[in-house]
C-alpha cells in the first residue's frame, strides 16, 4: 500500500491529465496522496481535484518562504484585485485566506512554509535582505500560531537557513513537524531529533541519485518511526526513469530503493510508512 506524502498534481505539468496518473497510482496499489497548493492559480485546481477525490486526494497550503523575495510579482495579490500592498496588510489578509481553509476542513496541515535564504540572488536593487529575513521569520510565526491554534501539523521547508529555522520552531514542541529537509544532512536530522520529539523527515526520488550521499546517510539517521516518502512530481524523477516527468505512481521506486537501502523487507516497510503517514496527518 503506497502513500505519496508531497506531489503536484495542481501544476501546470501534471493537472491537464491528473486522472490519468491517479489510475496509474491507483494500478500500483495506492491509498492517499497529498497534493500541495503554491499559488492561487494552483489552489483552484487542487480544490477540483479534493473535490472529485476527497478521501484519496488531500491537501495542503501553506505560504512559502519565498513569498516576501517575490512579493511584487502580481500574481500574488488575488487578495486585492492584484494590486500592490503594504507588507502588513498582505501578512493579515495570508493569515484571514488561510484560517478560512482551515475552518471549512480543505487542508489537513499547513504546508509549506520555512525560511529560505537560496535566492537572496534574484532580489532587486531596491530589496533589503535584512527586511527580507525579518518578513520571512514573520509569516513563517503566522502560520507555526494557526498550526498551534488549530492543532494542525505543520510541513518546513527549509534552504540555506537551518538556524534561524531551528530558533523559531523550538518555540513550537508541542506541534508535528514534518521537515521537508531537502539541502541538510545527517548532523542537521540529528539535532532535530535532539529538539523534537513529534519529528518526521521527508525522503523522495533523490535519494537515488549519485551524488546524493548526504541524502542517503540523512535516512540512516532517521528512526523508522520518522519517515515519510513522497515524489515531489513533477520533480525529483527517481534515477531509474530520470529522463521521464515525475509522478505520483513513481512513489514505488522510493518505497523499493529505501526497501534496499535500509535492509528492510518492503512490506515492512509499506506498513511502517501507513502508520507514520496517518499518524502524522491525524487520520
Amino acid at each position: 500500500m503506497y502513500f505519496d506524502s508531497h506531489t503536484h498534481l495542481n501544476s501546470p505539468q501534471l493537472f491537464k491529465n491528473y486522472k490519468k496518473y491517479l489510475e496509474n497510482f491507483k494500478n500500483i496499489w495506492w491509498e492517499k496522496l497529498v497534493n500541495v497548493w503554491v499559488d492561487y492559480e494552483r489552489t483552484q485546481r487542487a480544490l477540483e481535484i479534493h473535490d472529485k477525490f476527497p478521501n484519496t486526494c488531500l491537501s495542503t497550503w501553506g505560504f512559502h518562504p519565498t513569498e516576501p523575495i517575490f512579493k511584487y510579482k502580481k500574481w500574488k495579490y488575488e487578495f486585492k484585485d492584484n494590486q500592490l500592498i503594504s507588507w502588513q496588510e498582505y501578512l493579515s489578509l495570508a493569515k484571514e485566506y488561510l484560517e478560512n481553509l482551515i475552518k471549512n476542513k480543505k487542508i489537513v496541515a499547513i504546508w509549506e512554509c520555512g525560511i529560505d535564504y537560496h535566492y537572496f540572488e534574484h532580489l532587486q536593487e531596491w530589496q533589503n535582505i535584512e527586511e527580507i529575513k525579518k518578513q520571512q521569520k514573520e509569516l513563517f510565526t503566522m502560520q507555526l500560531n494557526l498550526c498551534k491554534k488549530y492543532n494542525l501539523p505543520i510541513v518546513i521547508h527549509s534552504r540555506d537557513a537551518f538556524i534561524d529555522t531551528l530558533e523559531i520552531i523550538k518555540n513550537y514542541k508541542e506541534l508535528k513537524i514534518y521537515f521537508h529537509c531537502r539541502g541538510y544532512g545527517p548532523e542537521e536530522i540529528t539535532t532535530l531529533q535532539t529538539e523534537f520529539e513529534n519529528l518526521w523527515v521527508w525522503f523522495d526520488g533523490n535519494i537515488t541519485y549519485k551524488k546524493a550521499e548526504e541524502i542517503r546517510q540523512s535516512i540512516k539517521k532517521c528512526k523508522l518511526n520518522q519517515i515519510l516518502l513522497e515524489t515531489d512530481a513533477p520533480y525529483l524523477t527517481p534515477q531509474i526513469i530520470r529522463k521521464e516527468m515525475n509522478q505520483p505512481a513513481n512513489v514505488q521506486y522510493v518505497y523499493k530503493y529505501v526497501s534496499e537501502l535500509l535492509d528492510i523487507n518492503l512490506d515492512n516497510l509499506e506498513k511502517q510508512i501507513k502508520e507514520n503517514f496517518y499518524k502524522y496527518y491525524n487520520l
